[in-house]
């Protein structure tokens, strides 16, 4: 039997309560979403190793905090999109990791990059505290780097990081055009300079861009529905409504 096929499980209901009040997102859910937010939140703590590093220490309304908002982008895709990995690690800050590069013409090509999330496709999930309650104590600017690495997670479980998760066939057809549409729009807007209500880190890559969108689903849907109708739509059924 799989792990998320298992007997339910509960959370403390203080510490729950705790959790709630210092996470201004879960304040608008509905009675059905909370309800399936906290059976998500604890197949989270079952299931996933927490680990603090570099001299972090969290206690169990920080890791219950941290678990409700991995869990906050899977309201309605459900628990299999915990399947695939098993660890959550913490830095206190903005960690720096090693990239390296080979050219065309064979040359090697390392720097450093300095992250505050990170998404490996079958390993970790690695977030900044830091930037982690930044984000908690700022919730309506459009950022949440746990719901953007959770987003690389979902995209990442059909085996493409291309922006589109795993979705019925008619529908991830619709998603793509109108995500790709979307996407140029926006990419032809940063290309020529101008100003853009959304993070324009979003035109990185596909896949950037449908996570950055999804932190502004939870963060700034308003302006997301202003600035980009067709894929606030397609979040609100993917997601659940704000």
């Amino acid at each position: 039997m799989r792990w998320w096929q298992r007997t339910p499980v509960s959370v403390d209901e203080t510490i729950w309560q705790h959790v709630r009040q210092q996470c201004p997102w879960l304040h608008a859910l509905q009675p059905a979403q909370e309800t399936r937010l906290r059976e998500l939140t604890a197949l989270f703590l079952r299931n996933k190793t927490i680990t603090p590093v570099a001299g972090l220490e969290l206690d169990q309304t920080q890791r219950m905090l941290l678990a409700v908002l991995c869990c906050l982008p899977l309201m309605e895709f459900g628990r299999e999109g915990l399947h695939g990995w098993s660890e959550l690690v913490v830095y206190p800050d903005a960690f720096r990791v090693q990239r390296s590069h080979i050219d065309a013409a064979g040359v090697l090509h390392e720097w450093d990059d300095e992250l505050i999330g990170e998404s490996w496709d079958s390993g970790p999930l690695i977030l900044s505290w830091a930037d982690v309650q930044a984000d908690i104590a700022d919730p309506h600017a459009g950022f949440c780097v746990a719901v953007h690495e959770m987003a690389h997670k979902l995209d990442a479980l059909d085996g493409a990081m291309d922006g589109t998760p795993p979705l019925p066939r008619d529908w991830q057809r619709q998603w793509a055009h109108d995500f790709q549409h979307s996407y140029d729009q926006f990419c032809a807007q940063v290309d020529a300079g101008e100003e853009t209500a959304i993070d324009p880190y979003a035109a990185e890559a596909p896949e950037e861009f449908f996570a950055v969108v999804s932190e502004y689903h939870f963060s700034a849907p308003a302006l997301l529905e202003q600035q980009m109708p067709l894929v606030a739509a397609h979040l609100r059924r993917f997601y659940g409504p704000r």
